[in-house]
This record gives C-alpha cells, sequence and structure tokens, in this order.
C-alpha cells in the first residue's frame, strides 16, 4: 500500500471530529461543493436563455442574406436571381424592402421600420406562434394588411376587429416630388387594413411592421428593386456551401448567414456568458483559499507526525505528497460531488419545470447542459484544486524539513 495515500485518507477521514481540524477540511469541502454545483446551475441556465433568445431570432431569420456591396438596392436585372432561380438547394427567396416611414391611425402618428416581404415565399407557419392577434395573413380580397409589433400597436392604439377592420395609413417620402412639410401630396400614402399583432423581441416589437413588397414597392419608389434579399435553403447543413458558391459567382454582393447578420447579438451573450463565468471563478478562487488555509493548519497541527514519520525512514517527497493528496481529496470530492448535485439539479429543472417565470413569453426557466461547459468546469476545478493544495504541501513541508 502506497504510505501517502494511507496516511492522506486517514488525516481526511479521521474519527475525531471535535479536532478543529477536520472541521475546516469539511467546510473547505463544502465550499467547493457548494460552488461547483453553483457554477454548472448558472452556467446551464444562462445556456438555457441564450439559446431561448438565439432560437427567437433564427425562427425568423433566413438561412442567408444579401446585401449589394455598393448603393442601396439590387435591382431586379441582377444576375444573382438567376442563380437563385436554378439553385436546387434553395427552398425560396424573397426581395426585402425595408424603409422607415410613418403610420397614422385616427390622429396619433408613430414612426416605424418597415419591412416588405414577398407574399408567396411568406411563410405563415413561422409567424403561429408569435401573433397576438389576427391571421398572419398580408392581403385581403381587396386591399393589403399591415402586420404591427405589439408595441407599435400600443402606440397607435388600434384595436384589432376582424369583422369591421380598422384602417392604417402609411406615408413616405416620395423621391420625385419636392419635400414640403405645408403639402402632403409630396408624401407618398397607402391606407392599409390593421390585420394583426405579433410579439418577436422588445426591440422589434417597439420598431417595426410588415406589409406585402408589392406595397412596399409603390409606397418607397424601388422600381422593383430590393435593399437585400433573404435566401431559405431545404437543408441548413448546405449553408455555407452555398454561400461561398453564391459569392464566387455574384461579387458584387455581400453573402452574410444568419449568425452574421446577427453578429452583435450573439456576441453581446458570448460575452456576458463570459463575464459571468469570470465572476463565479473569482468565487470559487475564494472557496479555494479554504483549502489552502486546511492543508497550512493540517501540516502545522502534523508537525510531531512529521518528524515521526522521517525518523521511520520516510523522504522528504512522501512527507509532501501526504498533504499533497490530502488536498487533493478535499478538493476533487468537492468539485465532483458539487458537479453532480448541480446536475440533477438542472435535470429536476429540465424534467418538472419547477422555477416559473411569471409575467414572462417563458412559462419557466429554460436549462441547456453542454458536455464543453462540464469539461471547462472540471479542468478549471482540478487545476485551482491542484493550485491550492501543492503551495502549502510544497512550501511548507520543506520549511519544516528544513527547521
Amino acid at each position: 500500500m502506497n504510505i501517502s495515500n494511507f496516511i492522506s485518507k486517514r488525516y481526511l477521514f479521521s474519527k475525531k471530529s471535535r479536532n478543529v481540524i477536520n472541521l475546516i477540511s469539511l467546510i473547505s469541502l463544502t465550499g467547493l461543493l457548494v460552488s461547483a454545483a453553483s457554477l454548472i446551475v448558472i452556467l446551464s441556465g444562462f445556456n438555457g436563455i441564450q439559446k431561448y433568445v438565439e432560437d427567437v431570432y433564427e425562427k425568423f431569420s433566413a438561412s442567408i442574406y444579401v446585401y449589394p456591396k455598393t448603393g442601396k438596392l439590387i435591382n431586379q436585372t441582377d444576375s444573382i436571381f438567376f442563380y437563385l432561380n436554378n439553385q436546387k438547394q434553395i427552398k425560396y427567396f424573397s426581395k426585402v424592402i425595408e424603409q422607415t416611414a410613418l403610420l397614422k391611425f385616427e390622429n396619433r402618428w408613430v414612426t416605424s421600420r418597415i419591412k416588405g416581404v414577398d407574399s408567396n415565399t411568406y411563410n405563415l407557419k413561422n409567424w403561429s406562434s408569435n401573433l397576438l392577434e389576427g391571421n398572419g395573413e398580408l392581403y385581403t380580397k381587396t386591399q393589403p394588411k399591415i402586420l404591427l409589433g405589439y408595441g407599435i400597436q400600443n402606440e397607435l392604439q388600434v384595436p384589432y376587429n376582424k369583422d369591421s377592420p380598422n384602417e392604417i395609413k402609411i406615408f413616405s417620402i416620395s423621391k420625385t416630388k419636392k419635400i414640403s412639410m405645408q403639402n402632403r401630396s409630396s408624401l407618398n400614402k397607402k391606407n392599409l387594413i390593421f390585420g394583426g399583432t405579433y410579439t418577436i423581441n422588445p426591440e422589434l416589437d417597439f420598431s417595426s411592421a410588415i406589409i406585402d413588397y408589392s406595397v412596399a414597392n409603390k409606397v418607397f419608389e424601388m422600381k422593383n428593386g430590393a435593399n437585400y434579399l433573404e435566401i431559405f435553403l431545404k437543408n441548413k447543413k448546405d449553408i455555407f456551401n452555398i454561400k461561398y458558391e453564391l459569392a464566387a459567382n455574384n461579387k458584387k454582393l455581400l453573402f452574410k448567414t444568419h449568425r452574421e447578420n446577427s453578429q452583435l447579438i450573439y456576441a453581446a451573450s458570448d460575452a456576458e456568458k463570459w463575464i459571468v463565468l469570470a465572476v463565479l471563478i473569482f468565487v470559487l478562487t475564494l472557496s479555494s483559499f479554504t483549502v489552502f488555509a486546511s492543508i497550512t493548519m493540517l501540516i502545522i497541527d502534523k508537525k510531531k507526525d512529521i518528524k515521526s514519520l522521517i525518523a521511520l525512514g520516510c523522504n522528504s517527497n512522501t512527507i509532501k505528497n501526504i498533504f499533497l493528496k490530502e488536498g487533493l481529496m478535499i478538493s476533487y470530492f468537492g468539485s465532483i460531488g458539487g458537479l453532480i448535485i448541480g446536475l440533477f439539479i438542472c435535470f429536476i429543472q429540465m424534467k418538472f419545470h419547477l422555477l416559473k417565470l411569471e409575467n414572462s413569453a417563458l412559462e419557466y426557466w429554460p436549462v441547456v447542459v453542454k458536455s464543453k461547459d462540464i469539461l471547462m468546469l472540471l479542468i478549471i476545478l482540478f487545476t485551482m484544486g491542484f493550485i491550492s493544495s501543492y503551495i502549502p504541501a510544497r512550501v511548507l513541508v520543506r520549511r519544516i524539513l528544513k527547521n
């Protein structure tokens, strides 16, 4: 039997419950247990919120976005449309007009970001779960509709009435007429039926409205052009291959995946996660000091034992390993035990949704456990455990042996 393993276990699991050293060791182990459990629970909870946000944006995002490198429009005669119509991996694509306009209902005015999408490729299925009112259609039999973000509807105070729908006026600056504040004829105007309300996220809810492309084309005088294109693929696994193929054949256009198009959102989300992790590691570092203190006090308390072991023929490395291994046992038992407890808590939340979220878009707090997070935490916990055990075991034992 390895003597350092045997003695370190005896020190850790001693039955002398009144010994203050054992009490400090227990406190150290408990601190690491709680810290490790907190790390995995908080990170998994953050992953859940992050995934929810990403799913919301991805749900309403195209696979690939196409922008003009120069100018503001993609002309209808551009060669990109030939490639899109002949690309079998493309499910459908849409020309999109996105401009700022004024919306008016009765005597209330609101500035809104208007998005004109192609009704032929507009996918109602993507909107069904986010519609608060209406059926999501952009056209009646005789008149076009407008869908409003929840915040825009509140500002206009326009009620939804299926049987007797209200009209909303949209105004935009004409590109061909001389602008005059006194002359409204210098503005393009269109009457639209209020077709419903949607909610996606606060940013879009309070700034956006959706109309049919043909209406936007006339109101904003786009001459059948588009501010950008949205491409939806049959299989998202082909996204990078299709992107690079289209980019190689259309040098004047800029192609972005949905993640690249929302880079700021993803970057901010990742940055928040790293900040949270940094704070948790700082707390874990404080917990690791208890291991350092525990091993230090144990070494001081066992001076006589150290001298006895030296007299029995143990070398300095054996003595150092005794205290190093005890520190490692405290650290590793606390870390692994804490992760197991944390994973169990996450499993309970995933299975039974005990933590509810009231007055929120989510019914309960989402939890996503990632294997890479577990591996990362194990590396961090084991590294900090080794450092907090190694320093007192090597430095203090060396000093005692010299004396």
